[in-house]
């Protein structure tokens, strides 16, 4: 029998960033899958508890130091202390990385991304270690079309999921949709919304949109938690997924939806292209790209997406008046994503990577 594949997992424990619940889900369905995991869990003030319950007895285990290590987490908390082979694993929703990204990824003897989009932002902004592609996925025993779902009867939904931020561009969204649909049509938006930041006050800036009175109505789920079990729920109870992203590492919320079966409306730039098209999604025109603003310190200097407000009233339109056309694209979405983008398959890419670096380090 062959000896059990071994593999550091540097990540953050209990932390509600998309970063942190991506790197524990991983972290679990290697161990699934075989492999001996053993964390390394970053301190920060996010930090807690594991999120993922087993996780919290793995957590335990001793680190073998010449095994190779995945720090999956921004690249400043990376250990580049371990002796054993070091892979930093991130992503980054703008046109280039900050100038210490690049120094620490050269730090590291490779570098794992999610996207042919951040490889060759990382690669254009200096990295020059190996940048491998690894494409996240979702579980298809949750995330599929058939399932309990709660549809407003009567209305056709569109559905959004996001941190509330520039970056998600919801002004540009809820814009669009007021500005397109009156209240006399059966249409009716739903925002499951978070918000972390207490300097911001989400109703004041919708209300500081000005919307038009005559709208069709918007429906917002601010920070309520659902579990993973209840999200698919969500999304099959809608009729169409709207996102007009200025970026994305990869789009997670953009992938569950077409697991479960939903005609995507998103922007056609970053990460997300990495498996929407016009063949199982409608892209989003981008007008041009434009100056990243936003809280984060990461995005100075770099550029994003501008969603074309006017292509995305017009596919909003176009679906809720094709909705056959649109419900055969959802079918489409969600073989292709059952086909291509599961955490099994995310995880054998990893497995695959870390065999042949083992069997490089043997020949010496």
């Amino acid at each position: 029998m062959s000896e059990q594949l071994r593999v550091v997992w540097q990540l953050m424990l209990g932390g509600w960033t998309g970063l942190s619940f991506l790197a524990e889900a991983l972290a679990y369905q290697m161990h699934l899958d075989g492999v001996h995991i053993m964390l390394r869990p970053v301190i920060h003030r996010f930090a807690g508890p594991a999120n993922i319950p087993a996780l919290r007895e793995i957590v335990t285990r001793p680190i073998a130091p010449h095994a190779p290590q995945i720090s999956y987490i921004q690249p400043e908390y990376w250990d580049t202390s371990h002796p054993g082979y070091k892979i930093g694993f991130t992503m980054l929703e703008v046109t280039g990385i900050p100038r210490d990204w690049v120094r620490r990824c050269n730090a590291m003897d490779e570098i794992f991304v999610h996207s042919e989009f951040n490889r060759q932002t990382f690669a254009e902004s200096g990295v020059r270690k190996p940048i491998t592609v690894i494409p996240l996925g979702i579980d298809p025993a949750l995330f599929r079309p058939d399932g309990p779902s709660h549809k407003m009867e009567g209305y056709f939904t569109f559905l959004s999921v996001f941190e509330w931020g520039e970056r998600k561009a919801p002004e540009v969204l809820l814009r669009a949709f007021t500005q397109e649909f009156s209240s006399g049509e059966r249409v009716v938006l739903l925002l499951k919304v978070h918000n972390h930041d207490p300097g911001v006050d989400v109703a004041r800036q919708v209300k500081a949109m000005g919307l038009r009175d005559d709208a069709a109505p918007v429906v917002f789920l601010f920070n309520q938690p659902l579990s993973e079990g209840q999200m698919p729920t969500l999304y099959r109870s809608a009729d169409c997924f709207v996102l007009p992203t200025r970026g994305e590492g990869w789009g997670m919320p953009i992938l569950e939806a077409m697991a479960c079966g939903l005609p995507v409306i998103a922007t056609d730039w970053s990460g997300q292209t990495e498996f929407m098209n016009e063949g199982n999604a409608y892209p989003l025109r981008v007008k041009q790209l434009i100056p990243a603003r936003a809280k984060c310190p990461y995005y100075k200097g770099f550029q994003w997406a501008d969603p074309d407000y006017d292509h995305l009233r017009y596919l909003m339109r176009h679906v809720y008046e094709h909705r056959e056309e649109a419900r055969q694209k959802g079918q489409t979405a969600a073989e292709e994503v059952r086909q291509k983008w599961t955490w099994q398959q995310t995880t054998a890419k990893i497995k695959a990577r870390l065999l042949e670096i083992g069997k490089k380090a043997e020949k010496g």
